[in-house]
Parts: C-alpha cells; sequence; structure tokens
C-alpha cells in the first residue's frame, strides 16, 4: 500500500521541457505505478509548443494556473485561461502552445504515465541543443505512444524556442 504524499511549492523533479523552460515532475509512475503523471510547466511568450502529436494509448488533461493556453484538438482551436481545464482524449491530433505576451502555467495529467518520455526528451534537446531531427523524434515518439504528426521528412525540428 502506498503512503500518503505531500509535494511542498516547488518540490517535484526539474528539467527543461521540450520547448526549453523548467518542467516538474510532481507526480510520476514511481509513486503512482504507472497509473498517471502530474507535470507543472510554463510556455514562454509566443512558444510553439510541441509538434501536433497524437496518442493513441494516453489522454491528457490540462489545468492552466495563470495566463493563457492554446490548444489545438483535432480540427479545434481552444483558448484556456486561468482556472480552467481541459481533457484531450485519446486518439485526438492536439498540441499546446502559447499565442500570448505572458508567459502560461499549466498543469497536466498523462494516463498512463508519460514522465519518461519528458526526462528522454529532455536528453535528447540536450544532445542536440534543442534541434532532434523527425527521425529522432519518431523514434522516441514511438517508444512512448507519442506519434508526432506532419513533421519534415529530413532537416531539423526547432524544439526549443521561447518566442
Amino acid at each position: 500500500m502506498s503512503e500518503p504524499r505531500i509535494i511542498p511549492v516547488g518540490g517535484g523533479t526539474s528539467f527543461p521541457g521540450p520547448t526549453g523552460t523548467p518542467m516538474t515532475v510532481k507526480l510520476g509512475a514511481d509513486v503512482t505505478h504507472g497509473a498517471y503523471s502530474l507535470i507543472e510547466y510554463t510556455h514562454a511568450p509566443h512558444a510553439p509548443g510541441p509538434p501536433p502529436h497524437v496518442h493513441h494509448e494516453h489522454e491528457e488533461a490540462f489545468h492552466v494556473i495563470s495566463g493563457r493556453l492554446t490548444l489545438d484538438v483535432d480540427e479545434d482551436t481552444f483558448q484556456l485561461g486561468a482556472g480552467e481545464f481541459i481533457v484531450v482524449p485519446r486518439g485526438s491530433v492536439h498540441r499546446p502552445y502559447n499565442t500570448s505576451d505572458e508567459a502560461v502555467t499549466f498543469f497536466f495529467i498523462a494516463s498512463p504515465a508519460m514522465d519518461g518520455f519528458f526526462a528522454e526528451m529532455a536528453e535528447l534537446n540536450d544532445a542536440t541543443r534543442g534541434a532532434p531531427t523527425p527521425e529522432q523524434l519518431r523514434e522516441i515518439g514511438e517508444r512512448w505512444d507519442s506519434e508526432f504528426t506532419g513533421l519534415p521528412t529530413s532537416g531539423h525540428v526547432d524544439m526549443v524556442n521561447e518566442g
């Protein structure tokens, strides 16, 4: 049986997120037995976010803490403000990004857990200076149920762009 766990303000495991700004895993697979990850993330003003992608076996939910998050889900675009929450069903092509002049901070839950994906992305971005090849993104995506849609066939993908 698991014990109750308190995560203090500023607590968790932090590393650079896919867009280069800090990402903090508040609860990861090690604590939730793989059921879900709870992650806090901030996108800088005008940050493009990740390339559009789909999870066939995962759902994600986003809760905006401050600022405005833009989220494309299939053919729709949503603007979420502080306090708003959205669930992205598995199988939906989606992309969270920031179109505003202010940073946006949000929590997101991935179920099952995907914090290992983000840790690997941090290592890949570090190794490629934030510009992995489409092949590298496809390979990591295949391992983690993240199918990037619309990637170029060659070149590099600029992941770390803080606006």
